[in-house]
């Protein structure tokens, strides 16, 4: 069954609202400022006497639709609050010298979220522009260019490395023998269609001249062939004398700024040499370029009947399905109560090394 919990932002006797208060005001056809929890609780489901729940998390009101006969209410309610102005609101501005981490906080504090920020290492950016995005959607570029995460939860903005979680244990395995059990239909699929082999980024620095460039190439490669080229900034060029505007010339070539292979000066051999920007951007961009296109390579979707367990972010076993099987990471989980209690799985097979 289905359990939810109307919560209210205060609820101790001083701050209760008298029996004839005014009627809340109505905004956007719902009622501002309510929150739902929701649980699905589980009991003598898959033995006698067990209990489970999956709590998943409080929602503010979207939207609420009323139609009849019979009377009927539909509430649509979202996990990013609608009382901020996260989702929607259009904004212009700027950071320098910054951090993803830094970035995700500004935003998490101006929508009064909690900031969760679960990536090994922290992305240097010297400079980082927001034109007339939102901050949910201007956050979700920046992530994706990083090859990390993001998802709001109860109140709380998570930035996560999915890779790290590919890592973890397994939670539960699906085995064919399971068919007309547990399972109670599935697919696979296999599509190679635009998966890459292997990953070369690169950046002209236009003010140093410099050559930025990565070159990736995953453990367990698709067997395509196919190259990706990208040209992505590596959005931290701190490290360059030249670009930075620092006299530290030496030799005799005649040059006024080192550009830290050989002093500045007309000949193009500087303006060719290749380096890598010190912290690792551009190659982290090219890991997210290749997990982004072949992340998908091998999918497949599970209907069960109702297992509190799944949930986005966590790993299956799949066994007795052939070439299909292996350890799969849910994408997307969908649990559906009423006449009984079933669950649904996207899931993608797990990337190995990126």
């Amino acid at each position: 069954m289905a359990e939810f919990n109307d919560i209210a932002a205060d609820k101790s006797p001083s701050k209760q609202a008298p029996a004839k208060s005014k009627p809340k005001e109505i905004a956007n056809n719902a009622v501002q400022g309510t929150v739902l929890r929701v649980k699905i609780c589980v009991e003598n489901w898959n033995a006698e006497g067990d209990y489970d729940e999956l709590d998943c998390g409080s929602f503010e009101i979207d939207a609420v639709d009323f139609s009849g006969p019979p009377d009927k209410v539909a509430i649509m309610a979202v996990s990013t609050p609608i009382s901020s102005s996260m989702r929607r609101e259009e904004k212009t501005r700027s950071w320098e010298n910054t951090t993803l981490q830094k970035i995700a906080q500004d935003i998490a504090d101006g929508a009064k979220l909690k900031l969760m920020y679960e990536v090994d290492s922290d992305i240097q950016l010297d400079r980082a522009e927001q034109e007339k995005k939102s901050d949910m959607g201007f956050l979700q570029e920046l992530c994706e260019q990083y090859g990390v995460s993001l998802k709001v939860t109860d109140g709380i903005l998570v930035l996560f490395e999915e890779s790290v979680y590919e890592a973890k244990e397994v939670i539960d395995t699906f085995d064919a023998s399971e068919i007309g059990g547990r399972i109670t239909e599935y697919s696979f699929s296999q599509n190679t269609n635009d998966t890459v082999c292997k990953v070369i980024a690169s950046y002209k620095d236009p003010k140093s001249g410099l050559l930025v460039e990565a070159e990736f190439v995953p453990e367990e490669p698709p067997a395509t062939g196919q190259i990706a080229r990208i040209n992505v900034r590596p959005g931290d060029l701190r490290g360059d004398n030249f670009r930075e505007g620092k006299d530290t010339a030496s030799g005799s070539a005649g040059g006024t700024f080192d550009t830290g292979f050989a002093p500045f000066n007309d000949s193009s051999d500087d303006f060719e040499t290749k380096r890598s920007d010190r912290t690792d951007n551009m190659m982290r961009q090219a890991k997210a370029y290749a997990r982004l296109k072949n992340k998908n390579e091998w999918t497949c979707t599970l209907n069960m009947v109702g297992n509190v367990k799944m949930v986005g972010g966590v790993n299956i076993q799949i066994t007795g399905f052939g070439v299909y099987d292996g350890k799969y990471s849910v994408d997307e989980a969908t649990h559906k109560t009423g006449d009984g209690y079933t669950s649904t799985v996207k899931a993608h097979k797990v990337l190995v090394g990126y």
